[in-house]
């Protein structure tokens, strides 16, 4: 039988070159990450296709985390679930929460970005190029159609610049992770990111690239349950804040 993962979009090159490997056998569905921002609607748009899933598969694989609790009351009355145990997607692209960890303690200060989130994903300053006009220096097929209401906007230059200042002001760094997928046009992007930050926040905004790691996506597709990163939620059971909290489930 196969497993369904249900996965948001940052994570869709991963799974769709995990999909295509003849080893793992997995169909997927891809939910739009812009949907963070509204963790309510989230998690409605989650539990629908959590009801969509039909019997002829074995195990629901969420590529989330705990995500802004959107993914609390989750559940599935037919699968069971399989998640991993993190606050955040930045785990999943590093290769681990102790490894998110260790870079945390070092810069706490960071913005994280990565091939998934530049092109899937959002960020203020994309918001500032759209919000004041300037969207055709961001490729097309970056802006997806469910972002539009939220890049969608116009604001005078003063507006602008106090909206992501107000985003971006308590971040110094911003680190890209590179897992061997970073073309030029993502490296420059982030550049021109860390250059338009330094200026608006009046600040030496420092870039740093890091190696990343596929190791805990590969155990999500493989479900390679272990009880330090992975959740498991019986058919019926909720997913709750405190399960991600605790030491075991």
């Amino acid at each position: 039988m196969k497993n369904l993962a249900i996965v948001c979009d940052v994570m869709k090159n991963e799974f769709m070159k995990y999909k295509e490997a003849k080893e793992n056998n997995i169909d997927c569905i891809f939910i739009e990450q812009h949907l963070h921002n509204t963790p309510d609607v989230m998690t409605v748009k989650l539990q629908e296709a959590i009801n969509s899933v039909g019997k002829s598969y074995d195990k629901i694989l969420l590529g989330y985390g705990l995500c802004s609790n959107g993914v609390v009351g989750l559940r599935s009355d037919n699968h069971e679930i399989l998640i991993p145990k993190v606050d955040d997607c930045i785990s999943l692209f590093l290769g681990s929460k102790k490894r998110y960890l260790e870079e945390f303690k070092k810069d706490p200060a960071t913005y994280y970005l990565c091939k998934g989130w530049i092109e899937y994903g959002g960020d203020p300053y994309r918001g500032y190029l759209v919000w004041t006009g300037q969207e055709n220096s961001i490729p097309s097929g970056w802006i997806r159609e469910g972002q539009k209401d939220i890049y969608g906007r116009r604001y005078d230059s003063e507006m602008a610049k106090f909206l992501f200042v107000e985003m971006m002001k308590n971040y110094t760094q911003v680190t890209l992770i590179d897992n061997d997928d970073l073309e030029e046009i993502h490296i420059k992007y982030t550049k021109n990111m860390v250059d338009f930050m330094s200026g608006m926040l009046e600040k030496e905004i420092t870039l740093k690239v890091i190696k990343g790691s596929s190791m805990f996506l590969e155990k999500l597709v493989k479900c390679q349950f272990d009880e330090i990163n992975f959740l498991k939620f019986k058919p019926g059971q909720k997913i709750l804040q405190e399960n991600f909290m605790a030491e075991h489930l």
